[in-house]
């Protein structure tokens, strides 16, 4: 007995064969039309991602009879992925704002396009869960205050120490490192290098073999006046990291001139 063009589309889909997942789904299409044929063509047509494959996901939704709230997200997903961000918020005009789902994307999309105020004000009507207060602590940091994003990320951490032991939740461990970080380079944008010191230590006991780590400790010490010891921690993390981190080290080296000795000599 043969595979259905179905059976075959899920396994292709497995396989990470997209095309040959698509042409299957479009053979299932011809033989019986539904919601959940087209559902999944569209997330086959997102994950190809190419300018075609975005527009063809768009059509997939429009053949959906009874569009739910994840077929409204994930076609604000397609228009922003289509670089439409401005449509991709107003498909979520549409949703219940007391979805979470919503509340994130808008918030995301506010971001990127650099409205940090409403952004914040979405934030401030959300449940002051630790996601959420990371949230805010993020948004903070974009309009430059870096004291009320530690307090922020503080009660963040509260919370995931009074409810949750990293030895035992390692799944919440990139999180966790993720905010100890957020909070650590706040503090070293304010100067105040003992607490930065702190969260970075913190940070590392959670992700021992990040290469950022060293080189931030370095920053600290060219903010103490420590160019040796900087230099030193600074182009060891630089010769481990990735072309993509290296991007963000050169950004930091570039946000203070008490980085600059730094920068010319990690890069000549």
């Amino acid at each position: 007995m043969g595979y259905s063009p179905m059976q075959l589309a899920e396994a292709f889909i497995q396989a990470g064969e997209l095309r040959d997942a698509l042409a299957a789904l479009d053979q299932q299409l011809d033989i019986q039309a539904d919601d959940q044929i087209h559902r999944l063509r569209a997330a086959v047509l997102l994950r190809l991602g190419d300018a075609d494959s975005l527009q063809m996901a768009l059509t997939a939704l429009d053949q959906i009879a009874n569009p739910t709230q994840a077929d409204h997200i994930q076609r604000s997903v397609i228009l922003e992925q289509s670089g439409d961000l401005a449509g991709a918020l107003r498909v979520l005009e549409a949703l219940s704002p007391e979805d979470e789902r919503r509340a994130e994307r808008r918030v995301r999309l506010l971001t990127e396009i650099g409205d940090f105020d409403h952004a914040l004000k979405e934030i401030r009507h959300q449940p002051r869960s630790w996601r959420w207060l990371q949230w805010e602590g993020d948004v903070l940091v974009q309009l430059g205050d870096d004291r009320m994003a530690t307090a922020r990320y503080g009660l963040a951490l509260a919370q995931l120490e009074a409810r949750h032991d990293p030895a035992v939740d390692r799944y919440l461990r990139p999180a966790w490192a993720r905010l100890l970080l957020a909070r650590a380079h706040a503090y070293r944008r304010l100067d105040e290098i003992d607490s930065a010191a702190e969260h970075y230590a913190a940070a590392e006991q959670l992700i021992p073999d990040d290469p950022a780590l060293p080189f931030y400790e370095g920053l600290l010490l060219a903010q103490q006046g420590d160019l040796d010891g900087a230099l030193a921690l600074c182009r060891t993390a630089w010769q481990r990291a990735p072309e993509a981190l290296r991007t963000e080290m050169q950004h930091e080296l570039n946000s203070d001139s008490r980085y600059q000795p730094l920068m010319q000599q990690i890069s000549s």
